[in-house]
């Protein structure tokens, strides 16, 4: 891997973690498209980087739960939603393999656009996260388990989720990417294990170094961006420019 290479997919991976749009379907895309190599222990450490881009949005949240983690509703219904998504994620790492989920990537795409129409049209609710219903928590922590295919985001899909069950806007992108702590911290630890047994997946110290401080600097730009454009403008923009994405993988799926 090149330091460009580097470069261009920490920037990829920062600007599209917290946008409604995949980040793991834009670098399956680059991959293809643009023969940009894949390796999935660089991937975990764009993640690790737009990590830290949460936790210094978050401090002061993150702070407070630590602070009195069991009198907090929050702390409690993160811990909930975070259940189904390691059991999903858990079997699609041990039982379904790459090809099958990058097959699916233009599936994914498709099913981000049609969330955010939903949520667009038919959400009016303002319900809080800490009154809202443990269904509309565990359906959350499902959905999140779900993106782990290619092409559905995480965060759009999260977020229109709770809306859907009637959550404020802003509320719902607070939980969601709060939501993401544990999921990021735990993919992290499991690539890095894989590769210190295998051996497999060793990068240049100097690209592990640029991807975090790229992907961190563009994931903080982009989820301070997500944030406004949540509570001013909404998401249909998204959804117009997901057609994009759509169309190339379905092209470079059946071409």
């Amino acid at each position: 891997m090149t330091l460009l290479h580097s470069i261009f997919l920490a920037l990829l991976q920062g600007l599209t973690e917290f946008l409604p749009v995949s980040s793991s379907g834009h670098l399956v895309l680059a991959q293809k498209l643009w023969n940009v190599p894949s390796n999935l222990f660089f991937d975990v450490v764009l993640h690790f980087g737009t990590l830290l881009a949460v936790l210094v949005v978050y401090r002061s949240t993150i702070a407070r739960l630590l602070k009195r983690p069991f009198s907090n509703k929050l702390l409690g219904r993160l811990l909930v939603a975070s259940v189904p998504t390691f059991a999903i994620a858990l079997v699609v790492k041990l039982f379904v393999p790459e090809h099958v989920l990058v097959g699916l990537l233009p599936i994914g795409f498709a099913t981000t656009i049609v969330l955010i129409v939903l949520a667009e049209n038919f959400n009016k609710g303002t319900t809080g996260v800490e009154n809202c219903s443990w269904l509309a928590i565990v359906a959350t922590g499902i959905v999140q388990g779900i993106a782990v295919f290619p092409g559905l985001s995480r965060s759009g899909s999260t977020i229109c989720t709770m809306r859907l069950f009637g959550l404020d806007k802003g509320q719902s992108a607070d939980f969601s990417f709060l939501l993401s702590i544990p999921v990021i911290l735990a993919s992290v630890v499991v690539e890095s294990w894989e590769m210190a047994t295998t051996g497999s997946g060793i990068v240049p110290w100097y690209c592990i170094v640029v991807g975090v401080v790229v992907s961190f600097a563009s994931g903080f730009v982009a989820l301070n961006l997500v944030k406004n454009s949540l509570a001013k403008k909404g998401w249909m923009a998204f959804a117009v420019y997901l057609v994009v994405p759509f169309a190339l993988s379905a092209i470079t799926l059946f071409a």
